[in-house]
């Protein structure tokens, strides 16, 4: 979700949103756990306000990206696939001008936004190249994105050892799609711990981001608080991925207790001034045994 683009909507950072199980949530071992098998190599983030612990290179092929908020605020991981040899500091600049045209940056995807001690979970297949992973989720007092503030960071993505074979998204429980202006699942989803296939079939970038509805609340709720941020909000977040570019897929894989959802994607369009969710992008659902 790239809130940073759209400030009054999604820049939920400072609600400080405690996740209710935080003390049952595993614990990574090393932020510098980097394992390759046949399952693809994990790459493991640990972020905290305002940094990002994570390795400094990866193998290619499929990569199964955790993410461990250790912050008091929301945070994620946009992986962005950089073409060109721009500092950090260049990069960083065109976040702050919101200029997502760029030919150049490549959104990838990634472990969307959850509460302090909550973990989420993304699966991609990255090519060998430069990349970056930022946080842009933006503070509402000071509009300022977390990569602002040093949550921002390079990734070397090599290739493997030789023989490795291609790589692909693993068999998923249920496929999401997305498109203009919509989510469309190709069957129930039931709780338990499931594996989401999301498809970018749009002709725009999008994303998702997954959120648990409080008893009484509704989707529409969801969205007014992230508008207004006023009041407790009527949520918890579970999980998604960041922005994915059209054509693209990426594996998201979460625990999912009995209840209401809602599907939301938070990314502005440039030709309208609004959030997708604006124009309908939101899909209310129900998780059952």
């Amino acid at each position: 979700m790239r809130w940073l683009r759209v400030p009054t909507v999604f820049t939920l950072a400072a609600a400080c949103l405690a996740a209710a199980a935080a003390g049952a949530q595993a614990r990574p071992a090393s932020a510098s756990t980097r394992q390759a098998s046949a399952a693809g190599s994990e790459l493991v983030v640990v972020a905290t306000d305002y940094q990002f612990d994570a390795p400094d290179q990866v193998d290619a092929g499929l990569v199964n990206i955790r993410l461990f908020n250790r912050g008091k605020d929301l945070h994620h991981v946009l992986v962005i696939k950089v073409d060109r040899l721009d500092r950090i500091a260049q990069i960083s600049d065109m976040l702050r001008a919101n200029d997502w045209s760029v030919p150049w940056m490549h959104a990838m995807g990634g472990p969307e936004a959850v509460s302090a001690g909550g973990v989420s979970s993304a699966s991609l297949v990255l090519e060998p190249g430069r990349y970056v992973l930022a946080c842009v989720v933006a503070s509402p007092a000071s509009h300022r994105g977390h990569f602002m503030d040093g949550m921002i960071r390079e990734l070397s993505v090599v290739k493997p050892a030789a023989g490795s074979g291609v790589a692909q998204l693993p068999t998923a429980d249920i496929k999401l799609k997305l498109y203009e202006w919509n989510f469309t699942l190709d069957g129930p989803l039931n709780a338990g711990r499931r594996t989401i296939q999301v498809e970018n079939g749009g002709e725009f970038e999008h994303q998702v981001w997954m959120v648990r509805l409080l008893a009484g609340k509704s989707a529409e709720q969801a969205v007014r608080w992230t508008q207004e941020r006023k009041g407790p909000p009527p949520f918890e977040p579970v999980g998604g991925t960041t922005g994915i570019a059209p054509k693209r897929a990426v594996n998201i894989t979460m625990d999912l207790l009995p209840g209401d959802y809602a599907l939301l994607c938070g990314l502005f369009n440039p030709l309208s001034k609004r959030a997708h969710a604006a124009h309908g992008m939101i899909k209310p659902l129900r998780v059952v045994n």
